[in-house]
């Protein structure tokens, strides 16, 4: 049986300062690394300086694409089988975004250039978007936005990138005590809370991608149970208010993200031909009022789940209309289903996870 060597121990060999030799990065990242050691990846690297980083990814991830960026042009001489070079400027966007196009996305990205606080934080904004899902971003050296340092590395920046991290930082533990939509920054709007994490360790910081595409109304996932006898003169409109997500409409009556972890904070219910009313139940068992037909009931963006609703049929709609509702909650793949006016709530006390509201013709 092979003992597959450390990723310390390649980079001790190296001779790259990322090991424990000197920063004693490379142990920090192993933890992270080992579950993509024998996969097709592709890595960039930017800031190479001698090299030896390279060769350090190519030996570790023995099946992995390495891509290394630098501003100087003699560091071509470091391409080999399965590493490429290329020359740029990490000040450039335009570079930045042309390289990525060209090599990306990528599994796992470090940033190792000039330690300017502007371009750690520009190359973070601009290739961030081309991190996979569940792939790593790292900023390395950020020692250089404190103490004596500051003055060397300041350049024309207003802020430290460890500033915008701790801003990014703040987005995604305060999660949603903090609307985005109140996030002036377009990035950190867009990826506030799309991280698994940020792991800061020492100069360095280390992002775990988990982003999410917005779900539009196109998409409001499944419905929750197939409908007998619809009554298309009865069309039902749900917006649902989802934790992590945000708003979510379903015009065909439900929203339900399938096994996706999404758990309501408010709702909104609109059936023009057939008005209802609607309540929730929050997590301290304690009923909302009776909400009208399309206003909005719950929270958004304070983390409140709710644990149940009810729907009845309003004016003279129940004459001529039978109203079902169908709701779906965490810990349990069954349907509860309730009448008009009842109460749709599961035993386990579970939050509201997906919603169907039907009208149907008597």
């Amino acid at each position: 049986m092979s003992v597959k060597i450390s990723l310390d121990a390649i980079g001790l060999a190296h001779g790259t300062d990322k090991s424990s030799f000197h920063h004693n990065y490379l142990n920090f990242y192993e933890t992270h690394f080992a579950r993509l050691r024998e996969r097709a990846i592709t890595v960039l690297e930017i800031g190479i300086l001698n090299g030896a980083s390279l060769k350090v990814w190519k030996d570790y991830f023995p099946r992995a694409k390495i891509v290394g960026a630098d501003i100087m042009p003699a560091t071509k001489k470091f391409e080999e089988d399965r590493v490429s070079v290329e020359i740029l400027d990490q000040s450039n966007i335009e570079e930045l975004t042309s390289l990525a196009t060209r090599h990306g996305p990528f599994d796992i990205i470090i940033e190792d250039g000039s330690h300017m606080w502007e371009h750690q934080i520009t190359t973070l904004r601009t290739l961030f978007l081309f991190v996979k899902k569940d792939g790593i971003y790292i900023v390395e050296d950020l020692q250089t936005n404190y103490g004596s340092l500051r003055d060397d590395y300041r350049g024309i920046s207003g802020r430290t990138c460890v500033d915008y991290l701790k801003s990014w930082l703040d987005l995604c533990v305060a999660d949603d005590e903090l609307p985005l939509e109140q996030v002036e920054d377009a990035f950190l709007r867009t990826y506030g809370r799309s991280v698994r994490f940020l792991a800061f360790y020492r100069r360095a910081c280390l992002i775990q991608k988990a982003y999410r595409a917005p779900i539009r109304e196109r998409n409001p996932g499944s419905p929750l149970r197939r409908i007998a006898k619809p009554l298309s003169a009865c069309k039902v409109h749900v917006l649902a208010h989802i934790s992590g997500i945000g708003d979510v409409v379903g015009n065909g009556g439900y929203v339900h993200l399938g096994d996706d972890p999404a758990s309501f904070q408010g709702l909104s219910i609109d059936s023009p031909a057939a008005p209802v009313e609607y309540r929730v139940r929050s997590f301290d068992g304690l009923w909302s009022e009776w909400t009208a037909n399309n206003g909005f009931v719950g929270t958004r963006g304070q983390a409140r789940l709710l644990s149940g609703v009810a729907v009845r049929l309003a004016g003279g709609a129940k004459e001529g209309c039978v109203l079902r509702v169908s709701g779906r909650f965490a810990g349990s793949a069954a349907i509860v289903e309730a009448g008009d006016g009842e109460d749709c709530t599961a035993a386990s006390g579970g939050a509201l996870c997906g919603l169907q509201v039907d009208i149907e013709g008597r």
